[in-house]
């Protein structure tokens, strides 16, 4: 208890070590940003970026330890020539014998599991819409009861039943092919074409240990490469955080929404298998079974994981019910989890343009914001490109997180989000609210007020590991 008063008495004097609170830096628009622009400094630099190389130079020749990082999403190409040194690899299980070696009840996973695989690891990448799921699900329940004898928690689901409903029948009117064939239709059964799957949301045990990755399947592949890239090795780019393994779990699609028994099992499995960190650049509207979500978060938060979690990109307030983007570090009966932290996304110049018109944002649910615009990094192939949104801004926050429990192993996943969001730089800044042309202060946008500064926590991780001793 003494140690996390202390934290809370020093998180304040270690904001100003690396970067100033009330800078108001300018960045001219006409000159192109480099290539590494967020990891740079707002003070050096005059760009909103994360402070990385000061933060290296804050730990150079102190020793670290591996750290494993799940990424749960649509695939990783495991043979990229910038991620094949950084894959995690299951020393207990012999390769492609066809026995589950390590007793964990999946059969050669040997670089993670694929709960969209078919039996030869072909990723099924289409999925119905989180508002199709949601109306399935519900409907045998909801469209025949009086809604004046429900209790008031089946009335919040019978509220969200009703705009499920009112999106999936709105969608029946699509022309869309890909809306009519998979993600509106209501009959596209995807678990037919998963290897030994079906419709329980209790099956556990299915999908592949292969991955198979399509032109459409890049996404998680990059967001590998913002994390751990392999760094220093003079090819492609370097990824935030030094001696980490990512750990590669296919949950997501390319086309609709992910399943909730997906994603609860992939939590699970990266718990079991020893991940410290769990990056989830994925977000619905709408979750048909959360509470099995909810459940595979608690038995994070139980295991000391912490969870990474983009905000999504529809320039909404996450405050508002209507706008929860799932999964969500808020539990049904109210109560929060201090393993989630959520994250917005924020682009490089100190002006009205700081938060993007697409990040979500909200002063409660989201913790803080983190550059995701004009992020390059890896994609399948040896290949490289550019992306943007809410789901690179949550691993450049998973990078730095990674590169703390790395040098200071002995933080709890608490502290790692407390230590992020307390030392996060938080500029004195108007912005465009999302969406709007309405001037907002910038840090009324999140919990903290901040975007994610690695070099202030790194010395904020400093003080709070050396006065635990």
């Amino acid at each position: 208890m003494a140690c996390r008063k202390l934290f809370f008495k020093i998180a304040f004097f270690c904001l100003t070590i690396c970067s100033p609170n009330n800078i108001m830096a300018q960045t001219s628009s006409k000159q192109p940003l480099q290539r590494d622009w967020y990891r740079q400094d707002p003070d050096n630099d005059s760009i909103a970026g994360i402070s990385l190389h000061k933060a290296y130079a804050l730990l150079k020749g102190k020793k670290n330890k591996t750290i494993i990082v799940a990424v749960i999403d649509n695939g990783v190409d495991i043979e990229h020539e910038d991620l094949k040194n950084i894959i995690w690899t299951n020393k207990k299980e012999i390769p492609n014998n066809g026995i589950d070696d390590d007793d964990n009840g999946y059969i050669d996973d040997i670089h993670g599991w694929n709960y969209r695989g078919a039996s030869d690891g072909t990723i099924i990448e289409k999925e119905q819409s989180a508002s199709t799921q949601f109306y399935k699900t519900w409907k045998s329940k909801f469209d025949i009861v009086d809604s004046n004898l429900l209790t008031p928690f089946e009335k919040q689901h019978y509220t969200i039943y009703l705009r499920a409903k009112t999106d999936y029948l709105e969608k029946q009117k699509s022309k869309d092919s890909i809306d009519n064939l998979y993600t509106y239709n209501i009959n596209y059964r995807s678990y037919s074409l998963i290897a030994n799957d079906d419709s329980s949301d209790d099956t556990k045990l299915y999908g592949s240990p292969k991955f198979r990755l399509s032109a459409n399947t890049s996404h998680g592949t990059h967001v590998a490469g913002i994390i751990a890239a392999q760094r220093n090795n003079n090819i492609g780019v370097d990824g935030i955080a030094e001696n980490v393994l990512i750990m590669p779990i296919v949950a997501t699609t390319a086309g609709g929404d992910e399943r909730d028994k997906d994603i609860a099992n992939a939590i699970v499995y990266a718990v079991n298998n020893g991940a410290r960190i769990i990056n989830m650049s994925f977000s619905k509207l709408f979750s048909s079974d959360k509470s099995l979500v909810d459940k595979a978060i608690r038995y994070a938060k139980k295991k000391d994981v912490l969870i990474i979690h983009a905000a999504g990109n529809d320039g909404a307030d996450i405050d508002s019910g209507a706008n929860y983007h799932y999964p969500t570090g808020i539990y049904d009966d109210g109560t929060r989890a201090d393993n989630f932290i959520t994250v917005g996304w924020s682009r490089a110049l100190f002006d009205y343009r700081l938060a993007h018109p697409y990040s979500d944002y909200g002063k409660i649910n989201v913790d803080l914001f983190a550059p995701g615009s004009d992020i390059y990094s890896t994609v399948p192939g040896n290949s490289y490109d550019f992306k943007s949104g809410s789901s690179m801004a949550a691993p450049v926050v998973t990078g730095v997180a990674a590169l703390l429990l790395s040098y200071f192993p002995s933080l709890t996943a608490a502290e790692v989000k407390q230590i992020l969001l307390k030392s996060s730089f938080k500029p004195n800044q108007m912005v465009n609210k999302p969406q709007t042309t309405l001037q907002v202060p910038f840090n009324s946008l999140s919990a903290s007020g901040g975007i994610v500064n690695a070099c202030n926590a790194v010395k904020m991780a400093q003080t709070l590991t050396k006065n635990k001793q």
